[in-house]
């Protein structure tokens, strides 16, 4: 990696600037934050040095400890909670989605690394080939999933109407987006609209414009839930 993360309590960002990798982020500090629920446009590939990592998925807690790796797919709904205070290290790589990863994975990795700066672009990806070779196809009720949440984040008719064209209610469809997302239609659009800011923060769109563009009243309310969701203020992320 070119630049290396800073020590501080608090989520660093960087972009990779490597062919495969996204966008990298590292932590260090007591225990880590719990975060509002949200998901992500990319496989979030999550690997803890030391302390742990904690995520809620479907009502099941997922721990990842020393030496192991979680994969996190693309459009899965997961919370990160608060870990015990003891000193936690770990960094997340964002990589592009794969057809064939349908649930969270958590792998042993072979090689420990003292700092994230350590762990080079080619042991991410060696990691996420490593745990797709476990995974198999992606079911149907699945991908069914997936094109539920691709209608309610690329259409931009109101929710009624989507409901419609789904033969369901208003409520009908809300309940059935809360069972199979996790979360209500609204608050899907809403985490939509926010992987959509990361996504123009990243191609160094001013934050104003950013504001603008992916659907929020004004910088103010976007810098509010950015922080909720990925426990740093869009001028943060911006700059790094």
């Amino acid at each position: 990696m070119s630049t290396r993360f800073a020590s501080t309590n608090a989520w660093n960002y960087r972009r990779a600037g490597d062919a495969g990798i996204i966008e990298l982020a590292a932590w260090r500090g007591a225990g880590s934050l719990a975060l509002r629920p949200h998901f992500h446009d990319e496989t979030q590939i999550v690997v803890v040095l030391s302390g742990s990592r904690a995520f809620r998925v479907n009502g099941v807690t997922v721990m990842v400890t020393p030496g192991h790796a979680a994969l996190i797919p693309a459009g899965v709904l997961h919370t990160p909670m608060a870990t015990p205070d003891q000193e936690t290290v770990c960094l997340n790589a964002y990589v592009a989605p794969s057809p064939f990863c349908a649930s969270v994975r958590i792998a042993r990795i072979g090689q420990r690394w003292r700092s994230p700066d350590e762990i080079a672009p080619e042991h991410i990806l060696g990691i996420v080939d490593e745990i797709l070779s476990r995974e198999p196809s992606w079911p149907a009720a699945a991908a069914d999933v997936m094109k539920l949440g691709a209608t309610l984040t690329e259409s931009v008719e109101r929710i009624g109407k989507i409901a419609a064209s789904f033969g369901r209610s208003r409520e009908g469809f809300s309940r059935m987006v809360r069972r199979e997302l996790g979360v209500s239609p609204h608050a899907f659009r809403v985490l939509a609209r926010l992987n959509l800011a990361r996504h123009l923060l990243r191609r160094g769109e001013p934050i104003a414009a950013v504001a603008a563009d992916a659907g929020f009243s004004d910088q103010s309310h976007l810098t509010r839930l950015f922080r909720r969701t990925f426990g740093t203020t869009p001028g943060v992320y911006w700059h790094d």
